[in-house]
C-alpha cells in the first residue's frame, strides 16, 4: 500500500476508487480526511516524538510544534527534570502575579496547555531549551511520502476508512456505516496491542510523589 497505489485510477487494484468501484470521487482528498479521522481517535508508539522547545529570556510562553496532538513530557535538560503539566484552572490559581500583574523570573516548575501555547508559571530567567516529548501528527501521504507506519502496520485500518469516506462521496450510507464499525473495531484492536508494549514498564502512580 503506498499513495500513488491508493489514488490511483478505478481500474488500478489497491486504490480509492478501486475499492468503492466508483470513478467520480476525490482520492487525494479522500486519503486526507481519512488520515485526520484517524490520528483523532488513535495514540500508538510510532507516533510519539521529541522536540526542542525555546523559550526566550523573560518569556512566559512558548510555541508547541506544528505537529503537536498531546503531551508527554516537558522539561530543561541539566536544569529541571520535569515541568509538571497542569490543569489550567490549578495552573492560574498557582500563579504568582505580583502587584503589577507579572509573574516571578525564575525556571519554570509547572505549565499548562491553553491558547494553543505552552504557557509557564514564571517568566523565564535566561534563555533555555526545554525538551518536549509528545504525541506528533504523522506526516501526511504525498508523491514525496508514499508510505508511512499507517500503511504499513495497519492497511486495513487505513483501506477501512478510506472506503468510508468514499463511500459517504457517493452517497451509500448503508457502506459507510459499516466501515466505520470496522474502523471503530479496528482501532480498539490496536489499542489494545499498543498496550501489550508496556508489558515489563515500571509505572508511578504518584505513589513517589513529586516536589
Amino acid at each position: 500500500m503506498d499513495y500513488t497505489t491508493l489514488v490511483a485510477a478505478e481500474t488500478t487494484q489497491g486504490s480509492i476508487k478501486y475499492w468503492i468501484n466508483y470513478s467520480r470521487i476525490d482520492s487525494a482528498g479522500i486519503l486526507s480526511e481519512a488520515q485526520a479521522w484517524i490520528y483523532q481517535r488513535l495514540r500508538v508508539r510510532q507516533m510519539v516524538e521529541m522536540a526542542s522547545v525555546s523559550i526566550a529570556s523573560g518569556a512566559s510562553t512558548a510555541s508547541l510544534p506544528s505537529d503537536y496532538l498531546d503531551p508527554i513530557h516537558l522539561g530543561i535538560p541539566g536544569t529541571i527534570n520535569e515541568i509538571r503539566l497542569t490543569d489550567p484552572q490549578r495552573f492560574r490559581g498557582l500563579l504568582g502575579f505580583d502587584s503589577d500583574g507579572s509573574l516571578p523570573s525564575g525556571t519554570p516548575t509547572r505549565w499548562a496547555d491553553y491558547d494553543d501555547t505552552i504557557n509557564l508559571n514564571s517568566e523565564a530567567d535566561q534563555a533555555y531549551t526545554a525538551k518536549l516529548v509528545y504525541y506528533a501528527e504523522p506526516t501526511a501521504l504525498s508523491g514525496a511520502n508514499e508510505t508511512n507506519w499507517l500503511t504499513d502496520r495497519y492497511p486495513m485500518l487505513l483501506r477501512n476508512v478510506c472506503t468510508m469516506f468514499a463511500a459517504d462521496a457517493r452517497k451509500d450510507w448503508a457502506l459507510m456505516e459499516r466501515k466505520q464499525v470496522q474502523a471503530m473495531e479496528l482501532i480498539s484492536q490496536i489499542k489494545a496491542e499498543s498496550d501489550l508494549g508496556m508489558r515489563g514498564m515500571e509505572l508511578d502512580f504518584n505513589w513517589e510523589g513529586h516536589p
